[in-house]
C-alpha cells in the first residue's frame, strides 16, 4: 500500500454530557437536576449537546472500489486545513427509568494538490472531497439509580454514509468520478454516572457493535468531567475513542480517531 497524503476525514466530536443521573427525591443540588421536571406525573430530562473533538485520523481507507487501499496517518491541524464544513448534535432523553440517546455527526472536506510535468499535458489539478455522516439511535433502561449515581444499559444500531468525488483539470478539461457507501451497524452499551459534589460530575460510556453485520467491528469509549454553570448549563472536558473497521465490496474503511473532547450542554 501507498502511503496516504490527503486528509480525508475530520471529526470534531463529544459526547452526551448528561446530568440525568440523580433520583427522585431530595439530592446533593435538585434545582440543577433535570429530575425535578415532570411529564405528566413521570421524571423526565431533556439534554442537548452540541460538542467539539479535537481529534486526527489513522487506518486505512480504499473508498474507490478498483483504487487500492491507503495508508492514513493525520494530526489534527491537518484535517482541520482541508474543513469545508462539520456539524455535530447529541440528544439526550430520560423518562422514569427509559432512556433515549441520538448522535449525528456530519463531515465535509476537501483536499487539493497540483501535480506538474505530466506527460503529454505538463500540470494537472486535483481535488477530492469527502463528505461524511454518521447518525446513532438508541433506547435503553436505567438498571441502577440513587441521589449520586446511575447506570444505564443501551441497544440500537449507527448508520453510516461515505461518499467521495475525485475532480482532475488539465488542459481546459475536467474529469469527476464519484462513490458513496454505507452500513448500518448494530450497537449496544452502558453509560455510567456519578456526582462529586453539587456541581462537579464524571460521565463515562461505551458502546461496541459491527458483530460483522455492517462493519467487522466497530467500538467508541468516552470519558469526561462535567462541570455545572447553572441550572440549565454545563461545562464537559475528556477524551474520545471511535475505532470502525469496515470491510465490504472493494470498499475500506478501517480508522481510528482519538482525542480531546469539549462540550456545552443544555438541559430541562
Amino acid at each position: 500500500m501507498r502511503k496516504f497524503t490527503h486528509s480525508r476525514w475530520l471529526l470534531l466530536g463529544l459526547l452526551p454530557l448528561t446530568t440525568l443521573a440523580q433520583a427522585q427525591t431530595t439530592d446533593l443540588n435538585s434545582a440543577a437536576l433535570p429530575e425535578t421536571n415532570t411529564w405528566g406525573s413521570t421524571p423526565y430530562a431533556l439534554q442537548i449537546t452540541p460538542y467539539a473533538w479535537i481529534t486526527g485520523l489513522s487506518g486505512e481507507s480504499s473508498p474507490f472500489k478498483r483504487a487500492p487501499s491507503l495508508d492514513i496517518e493525520k494530526s489534527f491541524s491537518d484535517v482541520l486545513h482541508n474543513l469545508r464544513a462539520a456539524a455535530f448534535l447529541n440528544t439526550w432523553a430520560r423518562r422514569d427509568r427509559y432512556v433515549l440517546n441520538s448522535d449525528l455527526l456530519y463531515v465535509n472536506t476537501r483536499e487539493s494538490e497540483v501535480v506538474g510535468g505530466l506527460p503529454l499535458v505538463g500540470a494537472a489539478q486535483g481535488t477530492v472531497d469527502t463528505r461524511l455522516f454518521m447518525a446513532t439511535l438508541q433506547g435503553g433502561y436505567r438498571v441502577y439509580d440513587s441521589e449520586q449515581a446511575s447506570l444505564d444499559a443501551l441497544a440500537g444500531f449507527s448508520y453510516w454514509d461515505i461518499r467521495t468525488r475525485a475532480h482532475l483539470s488539465t488542459a481546459g478539461r475536467t474529469k469527476h468520478h464519484e462513490e458513496s457507501f454505507s452500513w448500518v451497524d448494530p450497537m449496544i452499551g452502558l453509560r455510567a454516572f456519578y456526582r462529586f459534589t453539587p456541581e462537579l460530575s464524571t460521565h463515562a460510556q461505551i458502546h461496541l457493535g459491527g458483530f460483522d453485520v455492517g462493519s467487522r467491528l466497530s467500538y467508541q469509549a468516552t470519558l469526561t468531567l462535567n462541570y455545572d454553570l447553572s441550572e440549565h448549563f454545563s461545562l464537559a472536558a475528556g477524551y474520545k475513542v471511535l475505532d470502525v473497521n469496515y470491510r465490504r465490496a472493494g470498499h475500506v474503511f478501517d480508522t481510528r480517531m482519538s482525542g480531546p473532547v469539549l462540550g456545552l450542554s443544555w438541559r430541562y
